[in-house]
């Protein structure tokens, strides 16, 4: 299980608000490093979104917390994730579509559906809905990956 992910954006704040409108929670300082936000998916659980401003790039620097550089970079690279949430894909798209971001449906091979959200559209996020979760969970495991494709011990 995946317990946190962390992502730059260039408006760390809003985008913040947005993604917490999907869990229906509010995002959250992250004090530990200026700018930056935390956007939990539950009230009960620890699994949480980290956002950086833009640049940001995590270094080695004390065992109790990285330490950060602005490398000076755009956002967005090959970075995404696939998030379950609680919202239906309709809702998804209607908070999206008021931030002004990319939001689109699609299928992965036939196997689980997601709601491509394209966060300040440069960094995807794949929203899974209940059901589409539960499509991945079914759908997705190592040995239905090597059946797939045709992969051998």
């Amino acid at each position: 299980m995946i317990n946190h992910i962390s992502f730059s954006v260039n408006e760390p704040e809003k985008s913040a608000a947005v993604l917490a409108r999907i869990w229906n929670t509010q995002p959250l300082p992250f004090p530990m490093y200026d700018g930056s936000f935390v956007v939990f998916c539950g009230e009960q659980t620890g699994s949480c979104l980290e956002i950086y401003p833009a640049g940001t790039r995590l270094q080695p620097s004390s065992p109790e917390l990285p330490g950060l550089a602005d490398d000076g970079t755009a956002c967005g690279g090959a970075f995404h994730a696939a998030v379950s949430v609680p919202a239906d894909a309709e809702t998804i798209e209607t908070i999206c579509a008021d931030a002004g971001w990319l939001c689109r449906s699609g299928s992965r091979g036939g196997l689980f559906d997601v709601v491509e959200v394209w966060v300040e559209n440069h960094t995807l996020l794949e929203l899974l809905t209940p059901q589409m979760t539960k499509d991945y969970q079914n759908n997705i495991t190592i040995g239905k990956w090597r059946d797939i494709f045709s992969i051998t011990a």
